[in-house]
């Protein structure tokens, strides 16, 4: 197996639900958005808004709403469901966040990529 590139800990993603990682990755930098769902399940996004092409926090891992159930763009406040990463709200509605691969190896969530 590929040595794999660890993005995060789970634990990391207690405090807020989320976690921006950035890195390179097959020569160009990359944004990423690890989040727990509310069923705790963990997923990865690339952190691009479709609208715009910015990142979505405005803040370091404040990406969630209140509920935790849609990840939010500080920019112009589009929603996009954890689950899917599909935007229910906003100017880029029924466009997706592009999903990253990832692992789940004991507390690590590793690059599922490579």
């Amino acid at each position: 197996m590929t040595d794999r590139i660890t993005l995060c800990r789970r634990a990391d993603l207690d405090a807020t639900g989320a976690k921006g990682v950035g890195l390179e990755y097959g020569g160009r930098w990359r944004e990423i958005v690890v989040v727990r769902g509310m069923d705790g399940t963990i997923r990865a996004y690339d952190n691009r808004c479709p609208h715009l092409d910015l990142t979505l926090e405005a803040r370091p891992d404040r990406f969630l709403d209140d509920n935790r159930s849609h990840l939010v763009c500080a920019m112009h406040g589009a929603r996009f469901r954890v689950d899917d990463g599909v935007c229910v709200w906003g100017p880029c509605e029924g466009r997706s966040l592009a999903q990253v691969a990832i692992v789940i190896s004991g507390d690590a969530i590793l690059l599922g990529e490579g």
